[in-house]
């Protein structure tokens, strides 16, 4: 089983090209950077009414570093340009929010300069007003999702590539470079186990990227029901990748390293993970400083190697 981190970088951390060579260094096996094209003022978001709301709940409290997500796409690019073997994908990338030639361009791109590098984790967003800023209600976002899927994957695979739906529209085009994984970057679906999103993941998606909390019944349980709607539509489950995300690590702010390693995850749960036929299990660690990350990462490679995964 591989490991990986996400990291909520901004402006007010380390820099992803000091972070990038620590992980590298660690024997991790991919980087991971989320995205939000920006924050409309007026979010509500379900912190409000969550556990790390608190007091401020009722001035519609959204997490600060909400505001503060830099480009998925450029900051995997330094990331790239500082390691040699470090994967890097999106966690979560929201492409409904992009135009399908600009992506494409740009993730070909990317995955061009890293040498093949890149996984394009995906997701279908959460918040009406950023949905509503970039073009589209979010009644509309499956739909939005899957032409504009659709609409890159011919661009990354054919010579020439047009689409014609009811949200992508463009003539038939020549898009280059081509990514050089084939027949594109791995595209992983960030989405809870409902029959829709499964649904998805088996027609146009190469794995499954859940966070571990949204498995209300159990990592287990969320992979067999993966796998047998797999079995349903006639595509082979192995076909499909299963890459967790734990963000725990990251969240609630500052705190001692002693309360860190308390919380994440341990050996035992590394080898059940394994067991359960998870592919990569993906761990968010702060960044609050350059200093606590090099001993959060070095806690989690620590506890990796007494697992022997």
């Amino acid at each position: 089983m591989h490991i990986g981190v996400v990291l909520m970088l901004s402006e007010l951390t380390p820099k992803v090209t000091e972070v990038a060579p620590m992980v590298e260094e660690r024997g991790f096996e991919s980087l991971w950077v989320g995205e939000h094209t920006h924050l409309p003022v007026a979010t509500v978001h379900s912190y409000t009414k969550g556990r790390y709301a608190g007091d401020k709940a009722k001035g519609g409290y959204v997490p600060d570093y909400y505001k503060r997500f830099l480009d998925p796409y450029v900051t995997l690019a330094m990331a790239a340009a500082c390691t040699r073997t470090l994967r890097i994908g999106t966690c979560i990338a929201l492409p409904a929010e992009h135009s399908p030639l600009i992506l494409a361009k740009e993730i070909a791109t990317l995955d061009f300069l890293s040498g093949g590098r890149f996984e394009f984790g995906l997701g279908y967003g959460w918040n009406p007003l950023e949905m509503q800023n970039n073009g589209f209600e979010k009644a509309d976002r499956r739909q939005v999702m899957r032409e504009k899927i659709a609409a890159m994957k011919a661009l990354w695979t054919e010579p020439t590539a047009g689409y014609s739906g009811k949200f992508v529209e463009f003539t038939e085009s020549w898009s280059f470079p081509k990514p050089i994984q084939s027949p594109h970057p791995p595209i992983l679906v960030g989405a809870a186990a409902t029959p829709a999103n499964l649904a998805d993941i088996v027609e146009w998606a190469d794995g499954w990227l859940p966070v571990r909390s949204f498995l209300a019944e159990g990592v287990g349980n969320g992979i067999e029901k993966l796998r047998a709607a797999a079995r349903s539509a006639g595509r082979d489950p192995d076909e499909l990748s299963v890459s967790i995300v734990d963000p725990e690590g990251s969240m609630g702010g500052k705190r001692s390293i002693e309360e860190f390693t308390r919380r994440m995850v341990t050996p035992d749960d590394l080898r059940a993970y394994e067991e359960q036929g998870v592919y990569r299990l993906v761990l968010g660690v702060p960044v609050s400083d350059l200093d606590f990350l090099q001993r959060a990462l070095d806690a989690v490679a620590a506890c990796r190697t007494t697992a022997g995964v």
